[in-house]
């Protein structure tokens, strides 16, 4: 009977656990978007405009990486996803364009944002992932005490080596602040607010159109033929 019970309560757990991760699909005009959700880790969940899919990682902490005399502090999180074309498109790339603000004042105190980039085509096995690390702005710090915050921004842009079906992309984020260990006054603070992953497609003609195509370069072949004669 305690057997009974528990194989019982394993399958429930497995059944709750199973129930609680799960891939979501985002249909958009030129392509579709996968991903689990239960690995959505920092980013949140993402919405998809045209050809954009944007995040707007909130909460407490929230995206955020922070020390205050406590050294080096480092936040990282990844987005991974599969696109998959609509039909009469192909997957060329993608870009990333991210944004948030930060402060830091004191000796030795600053702020980073670092990351890549990743995309790998789906259509030909073995086909190489291509990344980009992701390039950000200058930091500047603040007098002492002072919390205002600036705004920051970083971009990254991949290309596949082949036109695609199918891809595969991934946004890896990292966030550091740091200072010396008990130092004061000291701080430093930075967060992602943003993000925007824009997938880059081209249309591609249909077979029928390709047929009419042809047609009519051969009668305009043959009408200039038949002007010569």
């Amino acid at each position: 009977m305690k057997k009974t019970l528990l194989v019982a309560a394993l399958s429930s757990l497995c059944a709750v656990t199973g129930a609680q991760a799960a891939s979501v699909t985002l249909s958009g005009s030129f392509f579709d978007v996968t991903y689990d959700d239960a690995l959505t880790g920092l980013f949140g969940t993402p919405v998809l405009v045209g050809n954009t899919l944007s995040w707007a990682p909130s909460g407490s902490p929230g995206f955020t990486a922070q020390s205050y005399g406590e050294g080096i502090k480092v936040t990282n999180s990844t987005f991974a996803l599969t696109v998959t074309a609509k039909d009469n498109y192909l997957i060329n790339g993608a870009s990333l364009a991210e944004a948030g603000d930060y402060f830091f004042f004191g000796a030795n105190s600053g702020v980073k944002v670092a990351g890549q980039l990743r995309g790998r085509s789906l259509d030909v096995a073995g086909a190489p992932i291509i990344t980009n690390g992701i390039a950000a702005s200058s930091f500047a710090g603040n007098a002492d005490f002072d919390i205002t915050t600036s705004n920051w921004s970083g971009t990254a842009l991949l290309a596949l080596d082949v036109a695609s079906k199918s891809a595969t992309f991934s946004i890896q984020n990292i966030l550091m602040a740091y200072n010396p260990p008990g130092s004061f006054p000291t701080a430093a603070f930075i967060e992602k607010k943003n993000v925007d992953l824009a997938v880059a497609v081209t249309a591609v003609p249909e077979a029928d159109t390709y047929m009419m195509m042809l047609a009519g370069l051969g009668m305009i072949g043959l009408m200039a033929k038949r002007r010569m004669g």
